[in-house]
């Protein structure tokens, strides 16, 4: 029995020794590592979700920067098929000649053969004064009045040009009084006339130098200070010549295919339309013969860009929103409603008809290009037995209308409507235009007949003109000089208006006409701003029937675009904000009721406003790419409220494990006790 009883107690002691040993003398156990092992795994499931999200997350806005370079790209390429210089570019041929040099070729130059003859080349007009002791002596005072226009071949008469608005009027006073002031009074004054001085040796001359042409000669008239004579030696009008003409101005003359025209500088921009040339040297035996051809190489290539741009581009955004088998992976814009809409969207274009073109040539399919069943475009070529569909025969045969289909395009049923502006919310198609309203131009007619001639000597033919609102400084007609004709009293009242300086600043002009016997001061714009009044007028004026008064006053054009009423300022007639018409903008000339307007974007045009619209910095992308930004941020913050309770989560269980290393001390401690106890107990004792 003792036997028994003590080794049952034993067994007992050794089970409770174990149990303590387990659980460790004082602490046996890493209660900080099984913490975080424990609080890792309460956490495991949620914290990888929320780190898949953000690595989602943060994928997708790489790939919309990649699909964004992508997008890029294709509008760089789909914007050169809607330059109209693609589909005019022109290619040149030329002789060897020392007679001219071609500085300038552009699209809009018309195919063809020239034979261009130099007969003369163009000079300026230059005149010198008389001899001056010095630089820096006084010459007078008072004003010079510059205008051009061309002399005679006597020059004894001088008819001014009044189309011209260089020329002017200079003041010359104490701050100015020598040779040296007024040749730079002439120069800074911009008066269509060059100023230098020359010594002869003896002395010093002034140069004046015009603008080379016929029409560009000079005419100055001095008004002096009674007090400070002198100016009148620079006189040279058809009263008094006192300074001498050196070289008479000339135009150009050059014969284009027999024709002769006449241009006032050796720099000729219009003959030939888009073609360029400077003249160095006349021949009355060189003909140069020159060729202008059409370079249809520029489209068909930039055509063929666009094609496999776009296939590239395709292939980069398959890997975005569809399978990537480099990765063996699905992109991460696989199911992001944007990307798909983005890549359906230019595949609707792609397969659509030109909205705005009629006929049955107004689609990629239309000239050979077509989408294979992969998505990816293909040209189709040398298929002369399906010519609408073959590319070749497109660019070969029917050029202007590949054109039609790439580049924008607006035409006009009335020679009077010219569509001159398109907006990126101007939407493809035909407007009818109904004109409610002419537009005109402000307009004064004198009161009474004018009797010629008449001469101006000694009478006061002064006078203040407002014009569009801008009022002129005084303005006087030469004095000593008879009028013998309406037209020749209009150009000078012109050509005198128009050289004001304060006009000049705002550039605006006047018109100065002669009908029935009286003179017609018309604005040069129209609207309801366009105005034109005498507010000054001497005593003699009454002479030409001109008193203080206002004209009548221009009107605005009126009408309706596409049934809706329109808005018209001058002659420029607006859509309504908010038409399909919006942002197109017509020239309306007066005497026009009604008309049509077909407005057509164009492939390039659609596609380009499309890409636009994603990528802008207001676009689809980019709000996509703030909201994704969003979605980063409250991942991120979710991160750290799931830290915070980790923390927290981790503090509790280090508390329990606190209290339990407490009783797991009190417990070591009893078991000692225990083991004393055993020891001392009957029947238990080591010594029995």
């Amino acid at each position: 029995m003792v036997n028994g009883t003590s080794s049952t107690t034993n067994s007992n002691g050794a089970t409770g020794s174990s149990i303590i040993s387990a659980l460790g003398t004082g602490s046996g156990i890493d209660t900080n590592k099984l913490a975080d092992q424990l609080t890792e795994a309460n956490n495991a499931v949620q914290s990888q979700r929320l780190t898949t999200k953000k690595t989602l997350l943060e994928t997708q806005i790489s790939d919309f920067g990649r699909l964004r370079s992508s997008l890029a790209k294709l509008e760089t390429a789909a914007a050169k098929l809607g330059s109209a210089d693609t589909f005019n570019a022109k290619s040149l041929s030329i002789p060897d000649t020392t007679l001219l040099a071609i500085t300038k070729l552009d699209a809009a130059a018309v195919a063809g053969s020239y034979q261009l003859k130099v007969e003369q080349i163009a000079q300026p007009q230059s005149l010198s004064s008389g001899t001056f002791a010095s630089m820096t002596d006084p010459i007078g005072k008072g004003t010079l009045t510059i205008r051009l226009g061309e002399w005679n071949a006597g020059v004894t008469a001088f008819t001014v040009d009044s189309s011209k608005t260089a020329g002017g009027t200079i003041t010359i006073d104490d701050s100015n009084n020598s040779l040296t002031g007024l040749r730079d009074s002439i120069n800074k004054g911009n008066l269509g006339v060059t100023a230098s001085i020359i010594s002869d040796g003896g002395g010093y001359k002034l140069l004046l130098t015009a603008k080379s042409g016929a029409k560009n000669e000079i005419e100055i008239t001095a008004t002096e200070d009674p007090a400070s004579l002198g100016l009148a030696s620079f006189n040279f009008n058809e009263t008094t010549r006192n300074l001498i003409q050196q070289q008479e101005g000339r135009d150009a003359q050059v014969r284009v295919n027999g024709l002769l025209v006449s241009r006032e500088s050796n720099q000729i921009k219009d003959v030939v339309g888009g073609l360029e040339f400077d003249l160095f040297a006349s021949s009355l035996t060189e003909t140069i013969n020159v060729t202008i051809n059409h370079d249809k190489a520029t489209a068909e290539q930039t055509i063929r860009d666009f094609v496999t741009a776009y296939n590239t581009f395709k292939t980069e955004v398959e890997k975005l929103v569809g399978f990537d088998s480099e990765l063996e992976a699905y992109g991460s814009l696989q199911r992001d409603p944007l990307a798909k809409s983005i890549t359906q969207g230019l595949r609707n274009i792609l397969s659509s008809s030109v909205a705005g073109l009629s006929g049955n040539f107004n689609a990629l399919s239309s000239m050979g290009i077509r989408t294979k069943l992969d998505g990816s475009l293909e040209i189709i070529e040398n298929k002369k037995d399906q010519e609408n569909l073959d590319f070749r025969a497109a660019i070969d045969n029917h050029f202007d209308s590949v054109r039609d289909i790439f580049v924008p395009k607006t035409s006009s049923s009335s020679v009077n409507i010219d569509v001159n502006k398109y907006s990126a919310k101007s939407q493809p198609g035909t407007y009818d235009v109904v004109i409610t309203q002419q537009p005109s131009k402000g307009k004064l007619t004198n009161d009474d007949v004018i009797a010629f001639p008449f001469d101006t000597t000694g009478k006061d033919y002064s006078f203040t003109f407002s014009l569009n609102g801008v009022s002129t400084a005084s303005i006087s007609l030469p004095d000593g000089k008879t009028y013998t004709s309406g037209a020749q009293l209009a150009a000078d009242f012109q050509s005198l208006i128009n050289l004001d300086a304060n006009l000049k600043a705002v550039k605006t002009t006047v018109a100065v006409s002669f009908e029935a016997n009286k003179l017609v001061f018309t604005s040069d714009s129209y609207g309801s701003s366009s105005k034109v009044a005498f507010t000054a007028a001497g005593g003699d004026m009454s002479d030409l029937g001109i008193a203080v008064r206002g004209g009548v006053t221009g009107s605005d054009v009126g009408g309706t675009v596409g049934g809706v009423a329109a808005f018209g300022y001058g002659n420029i007639l607006l859509p309504a904000i908010g038409s399909k018409a919006e942002g197109l903008s017509m020239i309306v000339q007066p005497g026009t009721t009604s008309g049509s307007i077909t407005f057509s974007r164009g492939f390039s045009g659609s596609m380009t406003n499309l890409i636009n619209e994603f990528l802008k910095s207001s676009g689809t992308i980019k709000e996509r790419e703030t909201n994704i930004t969003k979605d980063i941020k409250n991942v991120t913050k979710a991160e750290a409220d799931l830290t915070r309770r980790s923390e927290a989560y981790r503090a509790r269980l280090m508390a329990q494990f606190q209290a339990m290393e407490s009783i797991v001390r009190s417990l070591n401690s009893t078991g000692d006790f225990l083991d004393g106890i055993l020891d001392r107990l009957p029947f238990t004792s080591k010594n029995n």
